[in-house]
């Protein structure tokens, strides 16, 4: 039975979460402020903890960093009705498990306290094979059908990378979560490459320098850092690594570390940014855009006047039409800022997703853009009904396929999927067009971010914006692939159970 304990300074909110815990089976414990936190957690060391940031006394992040110092394998969960993204990336920075906003439902609480369950597992699992790694490399000319079954059962099924070398640097193990991680095929690495390769310039240097310090965890111990790995393609991959020495007849044999992939983590920090980036910029455009219609309805409006006044002047009338275009495009790019900032309530219902695509797909397939373009359709029939606002979802469609028009220019290919991903469903624009580059990749959600000429009102720069929030309101994501002269491939994934 996991034991929980729950901080919180509201009594309703502390027993609404026992009440929950208990349901599934959870032992749970109860503080209201964040002294009598500690004390519990010293006395009864809780498997997993529910923790509020802002409580009278002391703030939920001294909190946290005690909690951490006195067990860094603790699984703490943030709990906070406070969506401040600078205080979500400072809790993730101090190994904050999860970050949840208020109210909390029961699903997502069950949810993220069974992957905190998965994580404590997995670092049982792995403390119980640092122990035994010494012992493996001591006796495996002995054992040699024993060390392959350990490997092969352990190491192989881990899903973080776990190498170990000889002193020196020869690699003798690298499991499968390696491969994945740095591009290197076992038969490719195992006593053929140096632990250095693995590394930037340096840095295998700095950690073995780390491992014989008194200041990363004690000599023969380096506890979690975040270093830099070379992918097999010249990558830089960010990962947290512990390792530790090892030691046979009490001389120094080799060492073994042990690599988590950063991606995902630093993924959903950009993400956090990001989304904190849409609210600020919605805000504070919807109040420009405001104070910019009123003055340009008024020199539309006498603009129409005075052409219609000097309508025989034909240098006049043709200055006028100028001020009169110009000042359109104005008020259309004002508009487009407006559609941007404006939160509308969504009219959500069930419908077949390929339907919606299809509706989107009739309102281009005809227009002149789309000569020239092969459109194929890939439709999974057994993908069930999805609740979305189907309007909304038109317009994110829309955004996408216009995208991929323009990338190929009037030919290439259109490849349209919509297919059943776990619980989730998937709808995917693929493209052959001119691709993109990894940094273009990394800022087209950005609002007013455009690679297109602005000429005429074009490329503003919001409708993936827009799309990206439109998204992740109906609880999905969106994510884009790219290869520069193959083509992008965007994916829409949407929860089946989104209600």
């Amino acid at each position: 039975m996991t034991k929980i304990l729950v901080v919180d300074d509201e009594e309703s909110i502390r027993n609404l979460m026992q009440m929950n815990l208990e349901l599934d089976g959870h032992s749970t414990l109860m503080a209201e402020d964040g002294l009598t936190a500690l004390e519990i957690f010293k006395e009864e060391s809780p498997d997993i903890v529910l923790l509020d940031v802002r409580m009278p006394g002391m703030e939920g992040t001294e909190v946290l960093s005690r909690m951490k110092a006195l067990n860094a394998d603790a699984e703490i969960i943030i709990v906070t009705g406070h969506g401040d993204m600078d205080l979500a990336v400072e809790c993730l920075r101090k190994e904050a498990s999860n970050f949840l906003t208020k109210p909390v439902s029961e699903e997502l609480l069950s949810l993220s306290v069974k992957r905190a369950e998965e994580k404590l597992a997995l670092k049982h699992k792995l403390k119980q094979y640092t122990r035994n790694l010494e012992t493996l490399v001591r006796e495996a000319n002995l054992e040699l059908e024993r060390a392959y079954q350990f490997r092969e059962n352990i190491i192989e099924n881990s899903p973080d990378a776990i190498v170990c070398i000889r002193k020196g640097g020869e690699i003798i193990i690298w499991n499968s979560a390696s491969e994945k991680l740095i591009g290197y095929t076992k038969q490719e690495v195992v006593g053929k490459m140096n632990i250095v390769e693995v590394y930037p310039p340096g840095v295998a240097k700095q950690i073995m320098k780390y491992l014989r310090s008194d200041d990363f965890g004690g000599p023969g111990t380096l506890q979690k850092i975040e270093v830099l790995v070379v992918h097999k393609s010249g990558k830089e991959i960010p990962v947290y690594i512990s390792a530790a020495l090892l030691y046979e007849e009490g001389k120094e044999a080799g060492s073994v570390g042990i690599f988590t992939d950063l991606r995902e983590k630093k993924k959903l920090e950009k993400q956090l940014l990001r989304s904190e980036k849409l609210s600020s910029l919605g805000k504070l455009s919807a109040g420009i855009a405001h104070e910019i219609n009123q003055p340009l309805t008024g020199v539309l409006t006498f603009a129409h006047l005075l052409a219609k006044k000097f309508k025989d002047d034909e240098q006049t009338r043709k200055d006028l039409d100028i001020i009169v275009r110009e000042t359109t495009r104005i008020r259309g790019i004002v508009q487009g800022i407006l559609d941007f900032a404006r939160e509308m309530p969504m009219q959500k219902k069930p419908w077949r997703i390929e339907t919606v695509v299809e509706q989107t797909l009739q309102i281009v397939v005809n227009q002149q853009r789309f000569f020239g373009i092969e459109l194929v359709r890939d439709y999974d029939p057994d993908v069930p009904d999805v609740v979305v606002d189907a309007n909304l979802m038109e317009q994110v469609f829309m955004n996408v396929i216009l995208n991929a028009l323009d990338a190929m220019s009037g030919s290439g290919t259109l490849t349209v999927r919509v297919k059943r991903n776990d619980d989730m469903c998937d709808v995917s624009f693929e493209d052959t067009g001119c691709g993109m580059p990894d940094e273009i990749q990394d800022k087209i959600f950005d609002p007013f971010f455009t690679t297109k000429d602005s000429t005429e009102g074009m490329g503003m720069g919001l409708g993936l914006a827009v799309s990206y929030g439109i998204i992740k309101n109906h609880n999905g994501d969106i994510a884009v692939t790219s290869q520069v002269g193959k083509g992008t491939t965007f994916t829409i994934r949407l929860p089946l159970d989104n209600t």
